[in-house]
C-alpha cells in the first residue's frame, strides 16, 4: 500500500532530511547547502517529502559514482535534473501512439537542427511517419490539440507567434532530452520501424 505524505514546507522538509541524513550518511559528508537545497526543490514540488528524500538519495548516489569525498550542491542539481528526466521518460512511455508520433516529429526536426519548429512542419513529418507505419492521419487541428497536451505535460513548450501575412502559428521547443526521449519512443514496436527515417530539410511552412 502506498504511503501518502502530507505537504510540508521547506523548514519541515529540512528537519526530515536531517533525520534521514543521520542514518544514511557518515558525519560531515554532506556539504552544508545540500539539505537546504533538497528541501527547497521539494517545497516547490508541492512540499513532497518523498521527492525530498529521493533527491537526497540520488545526490548521494551521484556523489559516490563521481568518487567525490562529499555530497556537493552540484550533485543535488544533477539529481534534480535526473529525477525530472526519469519522470518525463515514464510519462512518454504511457503516451498514446498518436501523441508519440507528434512528439517524435518534433524530436526529429530538432535533430536536423530546426530549433524553431512550427506546427505545420511537425504536421508534415507526422503525416509522412503515419503513412510509413500505416496509422490513420489525424487532422492538423487535432494534432495541434495533442501538441497543447504535450505542452501541459511539460514535454514540449508551445508558444503562439505571429508570422505577419502568414497569420499565427505555434512554435514548438522540446523540454526533454532528445536522446533519452528517442530511445523511449523507439521502444514502442509501432514506432520501431521509424528508427531509420530522416525528415528532409524543409523550407519554413507557416501553418
Amino acid at each position: 500500500e502506498e504511503i501518502i505524505f502530507p505537504p510540508y514546507d521547506a523548514n519541515q522538509l529540512r528537519d526530515i532530511l536531517q533525520e534521514r541524513a543521520k542514518t544514511a550518511f557518515k558525519p560531515n559528508v554532506l556539504e552544508e547547502t545540500v539539505i537546504p537545497l533538497c528541501a527547497a526543490y521539494a517545497a516547490q514540488e508541492h512540499g513532497d517529502a518523498r521527492r525530498a528524500l529521493d533527491l537526497l538519495r540520488v545526490s548521494g548516489e551521484l556523489s559516490e559514482r563521481s568518487k567525490s569525498a562529499k555530497v556537493l550542491e552540484m550533485h543535488v542539481r544533477q539529481a534534480q535534473d535526473k529525477i525530472e528526466t526519469d519522470r518525463i521518460v515514464e510519462v512518454v512511455k504511457t503516451l498514446p501512439t498518436q501523441s508519440k508520433l507528434v512528439l517524435l516529429s518534433a524530436v526529429m526536426l530538432n535533430n536536423i537542427g530546426d530549433s524553431n519548429i512550427t506546427t505545420g512542419e511537425a504536421y508534415n513529418i507526422y503525416k509522412q511517419m503515419c503513412r510509413i507505419i500505416g496509422i490513420d492521419i489525424l487532422t492538423q487541428r487535432r494534432v495541434t490539440d495533442l501538441i497543447s497536451e504535450l505542452d501541459m505535460l511539460g514535454i514540449l513548450n508551445a508558444t503562439v507567434v505571429s508570422k505577419g501575412r502568414y497569420g499565427r502559428t505555434k512554435e514548438i521547443a522540446l523540454s526533454v532530452p532528445t536522446e533519452s526521449t528517442s530511445r523511449v519512443l523507439f521502444e514502442d514496436y509501432r514506432l520501431k520501424q521509424l528508427e531509420g527515417f530522416r525528415p528532409p530539410s524543409q523550407t519554413k511552412l507557416y501553418a
